[in-house]
Order: C-alpha cells, then structure tokens, then sequence
C-alpha cells in the first residue's frame, strides 16, 4: 500500500520530527517503514525505538523484522520500552543496583497502602506513586504517605523499581556518568504519554546528537492522572529541538459519519494542536445516540442486537453456544461495573466475550468468592471456605472483630477448614455471642452445602450458596447480583468443578481475545471493531465526578468513539441527562422501547 504524502514526508525526514498521528492513520506502518528507509539512506546508522509496552515493543520489533531482515534488524536496531532500555542503559555502565521485579513492586505497594491509607484503590496509589517519580521536581505526591511509606519499604530492602531506573539514567547522563544510547536516530511512539522524566531521557538523546522522531496524538493524552504531559510535553518537545511537525490527519479506521462526529467533540477542547481530520474510507457508517429505561433494559438491548449479529461455535463449550466474528462487536464503557450488566446478559445468552481478568463481573466479591465456595465443597482448596466466612463476619461484626474469630476458629481447627464440612464441632466460648453465633449458622449450612453437592444436586447447593451471599448485601442491585451470579452457574452443565472452572476460563487465554470485546474506555486504546457501543453516557459517569480535568475526560470519550471502524452507538439511562459530550459530538439521544 503506496504512503500518502505526509506519511512520506515522515519517512524522508532525517532531523527531529514531531509526528501528530490522528486516530487510525497508520502510524506504526509510518514508523516500521521509516526505519527500513533510514537503513537504506544510512549505511552505518543506529536506530533506537522506544515504545510504552513490552507488547508494543514485540509487535514493533516483529514488524521491523519483516522489513529489514533478521540480520540488519540485529547488527542495526534496538527496540524496548522506556523501563528496559535505561535497565540496558544503566547495566552497560555497571550503575544498576537491585531492581525489584514487579510483582514485588505491587506487593510493595499493597504494603504502603496499608501502611499509609487503608482502603485505597490499588490504580489510585499507583497514580500517586507514577506522578510523585515521574516528575522532575517537587510535587505533592511526594508528600503523600503511601508514597513516604513505599520509597521506605524500598530503601529497607535495598532495591530500585522501574520509575526509579529511569530517573537514574537521567540522572547520570546529566553528570556524565553514562552516556546516552550511541544511535543516529531514535524513534518514540505514543509520545503524548511521556511523564516529564521520560521526556528529559528523550532530550538528553537529542542534546548528545541523535535525530528524534516522536509520534503521537495530543487528542488521545487519556493519562494526565498519572503524570503524562499530552500537549505540554509535545509542545516542549518542539521548543527544545526545533522539530519539524507533519500531522498524520486522514483516518483509515473510522467511517466519516463516526469521524465528523468525534472531531465536533474534540473540538470543544482548549489546549490542543489544530488538525483537519479526513476520513480516507469517506462516507457509508451510523452514529446513533439512545437512551433506556434502566441499566438492566440498557444491557438487553445490548445483547440482543449483538445476538442479531452471532454464528453458532464450532465447538460450543459449557458456557458459550454462539459467537461473534473477531473485531466485529465492542462494548465500552467509562468504569468497569457498568459492564456488568453487559457481561450478565451475553452469559445469558451463550453469546462468546472476553473481558481483561481484573475487570470481570466474576472477579470481584461476593461472585469470586462464591466460585471459591463453590470449588471447596467439590474438593478444591478449602481457602474458599475461609474466604467466605471471613467476608461474612466482616459484613455481621467489622473488621477487626472478624479477624479475631476468623483467628480461633483457625486455632482450632490447624487451619484445616474442610473440618467445617464434616460433623467437627466448634467450640464458641471465646466467641462474642453475636460472632459465635454466626460461625455456628455457616458451619450448619456449609454442611448442608456440602451434603447437596455430594449427591450430585448441584443447582440446589449454588442457589442456596448464592442466596447466603445475596442475604449479607445492602443494596438490592448487589442483592441481585449475586442471585444473577447463582443463576448462570445453574444453566452451566457438568459438575461443580466443570462450571467453576468454565467461568474462570473465559478471560484467561493466551490466545487472541475472541467474540465480544467488553472493554473500559482506558482499555480499549489502540483497538478497533467494526461495531462499537458505549454504555452509561450520562451526564453522571461521562465526564467521571472523580475527575476535575474535563478536558482529559472529553480526550477519553474522542478515543472511545474512534475506535469504532463502521456504526457507533452511544447509549444511557433516562433517570440522568446524556452525557454533554453525546450532545457536543452533535448527537440528541432519543428514547428506545425497552
């Protein structure tokens, strides 16, 4: 396929390039073709790319490949993320100390957030700990005790983690004590999610002679929570370096009626570069704005248009019948439970999805800990029992009182739980009656549980599982949740082990993610589908309350939209007003029958 001519423009360019790359415009095509074409026009050159996932990397690093052959790929180019082309940097040098892996980065930081601020959300203090490292100065997250207490933690066991490595390789190419990477021309993708140390390790390169091209889209800076500069940093880019900027603005993905519609949102955004944006496929998609009754009509009419669109399995399994062509369907939403419903309703239905593992409907209480349950009363690990009445006392006692009974009990027994499902009887005189009380009742039940499932009545030991944890819920949504929960193992077929084991696989395969993608408007950047439908566009969830920065929140709902190839469809419930940015993207929604 022949580059138009700004991508070409980017390919013939040999000094600092500042890439604005619209949404859909084939930047990693430009950037794989421009390496090709450097190695051709520069015998001798060295080529450093630099992207923001090790995934990216590999996708890159295989394209460049199929470009220039294994051997010139090897003798000529590098390619990494941010994290370990400083870790390479840095060990050339013999200056990398211990770097913690990361799962003892997040072990780490599970510790500060119970030493600092019990309760936290894990991605809120990993936003706190990325701003406070990814800033060259003071900030105030870096007075923030989760913070004080994880810098603590790391100093005590003498380790760095990876914000750290980056920092220390800016660090020691300012003081001269390494050099920065020896390439004539560097690379950076996704640049608008630079923080400002990942920026000064970029410049550094520039200042030591290397030709920079970055590429990125100041529209789609979505992480500002977390330290990433978007227009700002591009605009310092191009004030240090005095960049030549070509704007990569024909879109291959988008329809021109999805396009047009986007562009008109984006528009409303202050601080941006200018951009005329083309659709290269013209005119031929549908945008639609509608609004439902109520979350549950809302998820219906979700899945049955979707169904409308589903072939049956080759090889249907306990939980799916039907599917949908890979790319074809996404359905994304602002936070995750607003996919809940969604993911209810396609289980339902057997219609195929995937869902990233720590987003699903089935991995948060009470519905991970039933399917824990569930697993110790058909001889799984009887943590599940532990689990779950653990959880129960919580709720009936508090915190801390659950912890001491949960710790008796466990005396008792040497931590062998499974006692609980014979006829082991519980001592309760160093129980408060309230406490005792309660373990005696789930001891009676688990039982009785136990009992069913060894006499192959499944379905009577899941409804009855999945009512004792709809009794301990507040709210009636959470109440029937977890009924729904119960529900859809009891259409399952097999044993207790079979259903349990088909719901837990369903988002953790390997393999490329088939049929329905449920995705979070953060989590689907860098996808496309034929067909995308955004949930919960209300003027409550979209912009978030939790965000101050509307700007940032408008970006997020650009790359939402954008990511639909052919019909888009934006949706919400009638008991708030639309989102303001349905109605900026020039779209009223109209009522649909429920």
């Amino acid at each position: 396929m022949q580059l138009n001519p700004d991508q070409q423009r980017v390919v013939d360019s040999d000094g600092h390039c500042l890439v604005v790359a619209c949404p859909g415009s084939g930047k990693t095509r430009v950037i794989t073709t421009k390496i090709g074409a450097l190695l051709k026009r520069h015998e001798r050159a060295r080529i450093c790319a630099v992207t923001f996932t090790r995934d990216a990397a590999g996708e890159l690093t295989h394209r460049v490949i199929q470009e220039v052959g294994d051997a010139l790929f090897k003798s000529a180019c590098r390619i990494g993320t941010f994290h370990s082309l400083a870790i390479r940097q840095l060990r050339n040098h013999n200056k990398l100390g211990k770097v913690a892996s990361p799962l003892e980065q997040v072990t780490f930081l599970k510790r500060a957030i119970a030493l600092g601020e019990p309760g936290m959300e894990y991605e809120e203090a990993t936003a706190i700990v990325e701003k406070a490292k990814g800033a060259l100065g003071s900030v105030p997250e870096q007075d923030h005790p989760i913070y004080r207490a994880y810098t603590k933690l790391l100093a005590s066991h003498k380790v760095c983690d990876l914000y750290d490595v980056i920092r220390d390789s800016v660090k020691m190419m300012k003081s001269k004590e390494i050099n920065p990477y020896p390439v004539q021309f560097m690379l950076v993708d996704e640049f608008q999610d630079t923080d400002n140390i990942q920026l000064e390790w970029v410049l550094e390169h520039a200042r030591a002679g290397s030709n920079i091209t970055v590429v990125g889209d100041d529209d789609q800076s979505i992480y500002g929570w977390r330290g990433a500069l978007g227009y700002g940093g591009m605009q310092t880019f191009m004030h240090e370096t005095g960049a030549e900027k070509i704007t990569l603005g024909v879109n291959y993905r988008c329809f021109e009626e999805i396009l047009s519609s986007a562009d008109k949102l984006i528009q409303h955004n202050g601080a941006r570069i200018d951009k005329a944006l083309v659709a290269g496929r013209g005119k031929g998609g549908s945008v639609k704005a509608q609004r439902a009754g109520s979350r549950l009509h809302e998820a219906e009419q979700v899945a049955e248009l979707i169904q409308s669109d589903c072939i049956p399995l080759t090889n249907p399994g306990p939980l799916f019948r039907y599917t949908v062509p890979t790319g074809s369907w996404a359905v994304l939403a602002r936070n995750r439970r607003l996919l809940d419903p969604i993911e209810e309703q396609l289980q339902a239905r057997g219609i195929q999805y995937y869902r990233p593992p720590k987003e699903s409907f089935w991995s948060r209480a009470p519905q991970s800990l039933m399917l824990s349950l569930l697993s110790a009363l058909d001889g799984g690990n009887t943590g599940g029992i532990d689990h779950a009445l653990n959880h129960g006392l919580v709720v009936k006692v508090g915190k801390s009182r659950a912890a001491d009974a949960i710790k008796i009990v466990h005396d008792q027994f040497d931590g062998g739980f499974g006692a609980l499902m014979q006829d082991a009887s519980i001592s309760t005189g160093s129980l408060m009656a309230d406490e005792g009380a309660f373990i005696m009742d789930f001891a009676s039940k688990l039982k009785g549980w136990y009992s069913q499932v060894q006499e192959g009545r499944f379905n009577f030991a899941i409804r009855a599982v999945a009512s004792w944890f709809a009794a301990l819920e507040d709210g009636e949504a959470q109440k029937e949740r977890a009924v729904s929960a119960g529900s859809t193992l009891c259409k399952l077929q097999g044993t207790i082990t079979m259903r349990v084991n088909a719901i837990t696989s369903v988002n953790n395969s390997k393999e490329r993610p088939q049929g329905v993608q449920l995705q979070t408007m953060h989590g689907s950047k860098g996808l496309e589908f034929d067909n995308v439908w955004i949930v919960g566009t209300e003027s409550t969830t979209c912009p978030s309350p939790k965000s101050p920065d509307h700007e940032e929140e408008r970006r997020l709902m650009y790359v939402a939209m954008t990511r639909a190839k052919n019909n888009l469809i934006m949706s919400s419930e009638m008991s708030s007003d639309p989102s303001p940015f349905v109605l900026e993207s020039g779209h009223f929604p109209s009522a649909k029958p429920s």
